[in-house]
């Protein structure tokens, strides 16, 4: 067994979100995973075997439990796939994940032997309605901002549940400067969180063109993290499905952090690609 930390979807090399991998030669228990989860203590741990020459198991803990998906992990454990486990450096290639949200694609592309990014495949984007107008009132004390913040300047468009692996709030946010003096009431949060059967809230915004976003799962032990990639790849669907978002683009995340990272994000007719780089500390 071996144990690595890296940094996912880091921009310009830095920033990026702290993710765990362990390389597994045998089976481990739950509970063992669980408990080296919490002993790593970063948002999320990866836990991956290889299966043959394209094929992984892969789970994902938390300090607290297991989630069925985590995109940063993910972009994690692959890029140190391609980078220290890969032989053949020299072209593409087309892996596969076995997770508990089930059997997803991975693209690690090269240049010059290196890897240059890693996209993975998301679970088909499912969508479990609208925020209540009722309810933003709740969003909005959970996040310390006044309701009528709760929209954006170009768009129109609701607070929405959205999964492509986990299940998020896709909450809009006026503008740059409000989405960074938001103040999140964790206990609420999480309060909201269970409510509505969620892991948290994906909190975003437009500005200028540029997607910024901030993330709060504190029911599931992550007040704040700088990069997700999961969240973003729902938020991709969802902009997909509101015609203001085709193709590629990309989420910078972590700003009031000072982990700046860049989540790129594809969506088209055919579901959602989440990717970017990393770094192995």
């Amino acid at each position: 067994m071996e144990t690595i930390i890296l940094k996912s979807f880091t921009y310009n090399r830095i920033g990026g979100n702290g993710a765990g991998l362990v390389i597994l030669d045998s089976d481990m228990s739950e509970e063992q995973m669980q408990k080296i989860a919490a002993n790593v203590g970063l948002s999320e741990t990866a836990f991956l075997k290889r299966l043959d020459e394209n094929n992984f198991d892969v789970r994902f803990f938390t300090p607290v439990c297991e989630v069925e998906l985590c995109g940063h992990a993910t972009i994690a454990a692959f890029y140190y796939v391609g980078e220290k486990i890969i032989v053949n450096k020299k072209q593409n290639l087309k892996l596969y994940q076995n997770t508990k949200a089930g059997k997803l694609a991975i693209n690690i592309n090269y240049k010059n032997e290196k890897v240059e990014s890693v996209l993975m495949e998301q679970a088909s984007p499912k969508f479990y309605g609208y925020i209540e107008e009722g309810q933003k009132i709740n969003l909005a004390e959970s996040l310390g901002i006044d309701v009528s913040c709760i929209k954006l300047a170009d768009y129109e468009i609701k607070p929405a549940i959205v999964s492509t692996g986990l299940k998020d709030i896709l909450i809009p946010i006026k503008d740059r400067q409000t989405l960074n003096k938001i103040e999140p009431q964790f206990d609420l949060i999480s309060k909201v969180s269970k409510l509505n059967d969620v892991g948290g809230y994906h909190v975003y915004t437009i500005d200028k063109g540029q997607v910024y976003a901030r993330n709060f799962a504190p029911l599931v032990g992550i007040n704040e993290e700088c990069a997700t990639g999961t969240s973003n790849g729902a938020l991709g669907a969802l902009l997909y499905k509101e015609n203001i978002r085709n193709g590629y683009f990309d989420v910078l995340q972590g700003e009031v952090m000072n982990e700046l990272s860049q989540i790129c994000v594809y969506v088209d007719d055919n579901g959602v690609k989440v990717g970017g780089k990393a770094e192995i500390v």
